[in-house]
């Protein structure tokens, strides 16, 4: 099967290879030159051939610096040539083809002072690009009626979701999510990609979105964030849309959906509703499925691993609520008020199998766990966004945010470690943890143009409250020397309250002096103070004839002062732009129990940073940061109370700890060919840590894992990523690579030993998928992962871990009011630590049916895992440990599901 697999996947890039070999551009075709009214080329401007039969699209290209264009693989016919830019009125003509050279020599494209609705036809213009803006057609994409943003965006080349939920454009992050231009939901990606409908939507725009001091100043710093915006079709702008949904199957399976929405040109406003038992989420939850299935209980919470993936799947069962409203309103230009309120529910339990190798330079073991969880939290989320840009001269921004958690937790978990195969002691824990947690952040930042060209100041004032308590109440049973005379049983009843308070306000201040010639001085200050309070009392009881008691009882501050001024000075030109400072800092912390001497440190350092970004010309960006980066000791790494609540993982704090010092390179280039269709991005990052802070642990003969920290060594890093597509028009496919590679080198103490740990993680995907997607969207394609990790002491366990996935998927319209779809994925794992491979086949299918010519009463059956295979494996690679977990997952079922649009009757006029 696997050499099988494997040839397919050769056959499929020897297939990219050739075809792409294939592609030059023959001398004859269709070409002219796109200019302004004032006779200037127009670059990027989109050149797009539709049929004369029903307007679809057929092929397309854009200008390039000159304003030429030329499209050579059309065939004979007639045809209709759409010219179209953002800001200009669309140009249409009638032509016919028939393959001689057909020269329109300049055609003028007239700037578009006013919109006007119904006048002209709407083109499937597939990319436009103007400016810092990329901006993707959704009617290029096939989108079916009940998808939501999230499926909208994993067809767009470029745009991939990761595990975590975040969004990645070209590489890069995204930071906001806005829906005509406004914040929406807080900006959260989360929830607006999980609760809005795809078929809303008409274009979505990729924006380069310079800062907020450098719109106001017109001066460009180089600094810039990733932001999606989702554009309205006009039909769903100052008219009501949403819709409702439901669905019920077999074993009890069910799920409801609202959503309804209504934008004007100065108000927005929006609920969304979601239940379900099929573990669809309303949000990102990865914080709640960090400890879902109880096993890094067993370990360090801020353990880290040594390999790419670090966040956990969802597992088990989810059983979801979900309730928002979101309000916007325009007072003015440029000057909006949003506020939203979101809760969510989940409520996740079920059970994993957990096989853990120790070793240590003098005692190695393994440990199995089998664990059943409950996990449930109630969040309430509230945001507060105004934003005045109305004053050409200055601009006032503030957000609030008021957030409420209320997280409880089961586990039982019976754990059993073996010396040499042999059964030697048992761990059965019994964990039941109430968290309740507040936190209110409220930014405010100000910025001023001044009266001289160029010279401005900001400032800026942000704090932060947080208050966490918690309850832990579990008891522990353990049974040593297993199956000998010296048996002993030992029960341990716990209570730990714990609370904590902190309070973080940060303070900016900048300003700039334009030196002339593109060049200006920047003198910034940054002052913080993070107070963390901590109140501990913990009561262990241990269960005998005699009960014996131990109380732990303290109050435990830590105070830092950060203090940081930069001189910088900033170069911009048309296309590059520079920044480069020296930063001296100063961290003053004060930390320990409280009515004890406290421990107090002051460091100075001195930081070089500098940005080089290079544009050379629309489409392409080249960027360089360094920067050296002080990480102070986290208040859990020099905390000087011992945390003994896991009889077998006890921490311990070193408050001799210094700062650690890091140097951080990164380098990235995106290159966007719209005319050729091809995209290429790269980014390469490497970290280099002096002074580091690494993990000292010592595992004694009873298994009991004690946790400190040291300054030791160094730590390496390096993060590459490369990613291309492109478009083979005459065979109307797109393939895609990507590649990502992760090294990562550090060191540990083990028992008094210096252990080296390496990680490198490889993975590669390939994907082949069609072209117009108006009525059949295919794909299929094969990724494969793969982890290596080594250490020092013991050569003999240096694991090997695979993933490879193969997948394809079809989605296709029989008619005009059938839908079918199907996903077939094949997974294998290997892992040569636990010897544990597994194959695991997941096929779904939909099929619907529509009862109206506007799809707005739709029924679907889903058929989910109908092989009923699925499983979940999570895997880790640290310092003195690795581990697989196995957790159940859902399964088999099968749902009747009905949607109806909320007013999507077709506006008249």
């Amino acid at each position: 099967m696997m050499n099988c697999l494997r040839k397919n996947v050769f056959m499929l890039l020897l297939f990219f290879l050739c075809f792409f070999s294939t592609q030059g551009q023959s001398g004859e075709g269709i070409l002219g030159r796109v200019v302004s009214e004032e006779t200037e080329p127009l670059e990027a401007v989109a050149v797009v051939l539709l049929s004369v039969k029903d307007s679809t699209y057929v092929d397309y290209t854009v200008t390039d610096v000159h304003g030429d264009f030329k499209i050579t693989d059309a065939q004979k016919g007639d045809y209709i040539l759409n010219i179209s830019s953002l800001g200009y009125i669309s140009l249409y003509k009638n032509i016919s083809y028939t393959g001689e050279k057909l020269d329109f020599g300049n055609l003028t494209l007239v700037e578009d002072t006013y919109e006007l609705e119904g006048v002209t036809l709407t083109a499937v213009v597939p990319v436009q690009i103007k400016q810092d803006t990329i901006a993707f057609n959704t009617n290029s994409f096939k989108v079916d009626p009940d998808d939501n943003l999230e499926e909208l965006l994993n067809k767009i080349p470029g745009l991939e979701i990761d595990s975590d939920g975040k969004v990645n454009a070209q590489g890069n992050e995204v930071t906001k999510i806005m829906i005509d231009g406004k914040e929406f939901f807080g900006g959260d990606p989360s929830i607006v990609l999980k609760n809005l409908s795809a078929d809303a939507i008409s274009n979505v725009e990729i924006i380069d979105k310079k800062s907020d001091e450098s719109e106001l100043t017109g001066v460009a710093d180089g600094n810039k964030e990733v932001v999606i915006n989702f554009t309205l079709k006009e039909s769903k702008k100052n008219n009501g849309f949403g819709k409702v949904s439901a669905g019920a199957g077999l074993d009890n399976r069910y799920f409801w959906n609202l959503n309804y929405n209504k934008f004007t040109s100065k108000t927005q406003f929006a609920i969304i509703g979601k239940t379900n038992n099929i573990n669809i989420t309303g949000s990102n939850i990865q914080d709640f499925l960090k400890n879902a299935d109880g096993v890094d209980g067993d370990g360090d919470e801020e353990e880290e691993q040594n390999s790419a993936q670090k966040t956990k799947s969802l597992s088990g069962f989810l059983n979801t609520g979900v309730a928002g409203i979101n309000v916007g309103h325009e007072f003015k230009e440029k000057k909006s008020l949003n506020g939203d309120y979101f809760y969510n529910h989940s409520k996740n339990d079920g059970t994993s199998v957990s096989k853990r190798i120790t070793f240590s330079n003098a005692n190695n073991f393994d440990y199995v766990a089998e664990n059943e969880y409950i996990n449930t939290k109630d969040n309430h989320n509230v945001n507060l966004d105004y934003k005045n840009k109305s004053n050409p001269n200055n601009s006032l921004i503030l957000k609030g945010q008021l957030i409420s958690d209320d997280i409880k937790s089961y586990s039982n978990r019976m754990g059993r470690y073996f010396k040499e195969e042999e059964l030697s002691t048992k761990n059965d824990n019994l964990s039941n943890v109430d968290r309740d947690r507040k936190r209110a952040n409220l930014g405010i930042n100000f910025y001023q143009k001044l009266r001289k060209k160029g010279r401005s100041l900001a400032t800026g004032l942000k704090t932060s409250f947080n208050s966490s308590a918690m309850k832990n109440d579990q008891n522990t049973l353990i049974t040593r020397r297993v199956n000998t005379p010296k048996e002993s049983i030992k029960e341990l009843n716990t209570i730990r309250d714990q609370k904590l308070n902190t309070s973080i306000v940060n303070f900016n201040f900048k300003y700039t002096e334009p030196l002339g010639g593109n060049h200006y001085m920047k003198i910034e200050s940054y002052m913080s103070n993070k107070v963390d309070r901590e109140n501990v009392y913990q009561n262990k009881t241990t269960i005998s004839a005699n009960n014996k008691e131990e109380i732990l009882e303290y109050d435990y501050d830590h105070n830092e002062n950060n203090y940081q001024t930069r001189l910088a000075h900033s170069y911009t030109a048309g296309k590059i732009n520079t920044y480069a400072a020296m930063e001296l800092q100063d961290v003053i912390r004060s930390f320990g129990v409280v009515n004890e001497t406290a421990a107090v440190t002051d460091r100075l350092f001195v930081n070089p940073m500098a940005t080089v970004q290079y544009i050379p010309k629309r489409g392409q960006k080249y960027r360089f940061n360094y920067k050296k980066n002080i990480r102070r000791p986290r208040p859990i790494e020099s905390s000087t109370v011992v945390n003994d609540l896991n009889p077998f993982s006890i921490r311990k704090g070193n408050q001799d700890l210094v700062a650690e010092k890091m140097d951080a390179l990164t380098l990235s280039a995106v290159i966007h060919d719209f005319k050729s269709s091809f995209s290429f991005n790269t980014r390469l990052q490497y970290q280099y840590s002096k002074d580091a802070i690494i993990k000292s642990v010592d595992v004694d003969d009873d298994y009991v894992r004690t946790l400190s920290y040291e300054n030791n060594g160094y730590k390496r890093r390096l993060n590459a990523s490369l990613g291309f597509s492109q478009k083979i028009k005459r065979l109307g496919v797109r393939y895609s690579f990507k590649n990502r590679n992760f090294f990562n080198t550090n060191n540990a103490i083990i028992n008094f030993q210096l252990n080296e740990v390496t990680s490198k993680d490889f993975l590669f995907s390939a994907t082949l998928e069609n072209n117009n997607k108006s009525l059949v969207d295919l794909k299929a394609g094969a990724m494969y992962s793969v982890n290596n990790t080594s250490f020092s002491i013991e050569r003999d366990l240096d694991r090997k871990y695979t993933k490879q996935q193969y997948f394809s998927m079809l989605d296709c319209d029989l008619g005009k009011k059938v839908n079918f779809n199907t996903q077939f994925d094949y997974f294998i794992y290997t892992d040569d630590a636990f010897a544990s491979n597994e194959n695991i086949p997941l096929w779904n299918a939909t099929v619907s049916y529509s009862f109206s010519k506007q799809k707005s009463h739709v029924l679907k059956l889903l058929f989910i895992d109908l092989l009923d295979k699925n499983i979940d494996i999570y895997r880790r690679s640290t310092t003195n440990y690795f581990e697989e977990t196995t957790s159940e997952s859902l399964g088999r079922y099968f749902i009747v599901s009905y949607m109806h649009k909320l007013n999507s009757r077709p506006r008249k006029g």
